[in-house]
């Protein structure tokens, strides 16, 4: 007993304790040994609150806010609401994306949720193949957002060759996966074809759009490679997402990549993946979150 109130004190995620896919019977297995009312362990009612809270989050979701307003996921789903604003949009743009037939277009689907359904109450839930976590509210060591700049170009860069521009890349809108170093896009509500008017933007990142591209009103890849710099900072530490107060800190050709402007998406990430090549080992780092 005393094992396992260490085990579920010292875990970070429910699924180090148990099997998701039994997660109600080995849950109340687990519960019924360590609660209070029959454990004397002077941990248990500590593993107790914890097991509960993930409980909690994994039925109902951790709840976030982006463009459109609340949205929740326990990781494996992300439910938006029907009743939020430009929804419609973000879901009619990912379905655009599911129709894509192309070779390219299958490799740019581990970009994306496996699938949109509409739950019985009317809300729409995005499901992952893998557990995904967004990037809102995390802070990241160097070798970690290393590879999660490098999946932002590689999004961009194809979104660019198709003709497309994201327009809202952020913290709430896109979701890191760390088993296999993934992300995934899980808003659209910014979406433009490259080259034509900008009909939105993201009022809560607002600083983070280049000046040039709020004044022309012009969807160019400018806008997804700032944004995605901006986002590299802000897991690096800075909620604002400037690069400047790392200069002193952190690989100087990393901190000089983001302070420089890009406007080719493809020449972009190229030159990222120089970078890495000759500022940084090449490994795979396990990420616990």
């Amino acid at each position: 007993m005393n094992a396992l109130i260490d085990k579920i004190n010292k875990a970070t995620k429910i699924e180090e304790l148990l099997n998701l896919a039994n997660f109600k019977t080995e849950f109340n297995t687990i519960v019924k040994q360590i609660h209070p009312d029959t454990c004397t362990d002077p941990g248990a009612v500590e593993a107790t609150s914890k097991m509960n809270i993930w409980k909690h989050q994994y039925e109902h979701g951790k709840p976030f806010t982006d463009d459109a307003g609340i949205f929740r996921t326990n990781g494996y789903w992300a439910d938006f609401s029907s009743a939020l604003p430009n929804l419609a949009a973000s879901i009619d743009n990912y379905q655009l994306f599911q129709r894509l037939r192309s070779d390219a277009d299958r490799h740019f689907k581990k970009y994306l949720p496996k699938e949109c359904r509409t739950l019985a109450d009317g809300t729409y839930r995005f499901s992952f193949e893998k557990r995904a976590i967004p990037l809102s509210g995390l802070q990241l060591p160097q070798e970690h957002v290393n590879w999660v700049l490098n999946r932002l170009l590689e999004y961009i860069a194809y979104l660019s060759q198709s003709g497309f521009v994201h327009g809202g890349l952020n913290p709430e809108s896109v979701c890191i996966v760390p088993e296999d170093h993934g992300i995934q896009v899980i808003s659209f509500y910014h979406l433009a074809r490259k080259d034509s008017r900008i009909h939105t933007v993201s009022g809560r990142y607002l600083n983070w759009y280049p000046a040039q591209v709020l004044k022309t009103k012009t969807a160019t890849p400018v806008t997804d490679l700032e944004c995605a710099k901006r986002i590299a900072a802000y897991l690096l530490g800075d909620a604002a997402g400037n690069a400047v107060k790392f200069r002193k800190t952190h690989n100087e050709d990393f901190i000089n990549f983001l302070l420089t402007r890009h406007d080719n998406a493809y020449q972009c990430l190229t030159q990222y993946q120089q970078l890495l090549r000759s500022n940084f080992k090449t490994r795979f780092y396990s990420l616990t979150i």
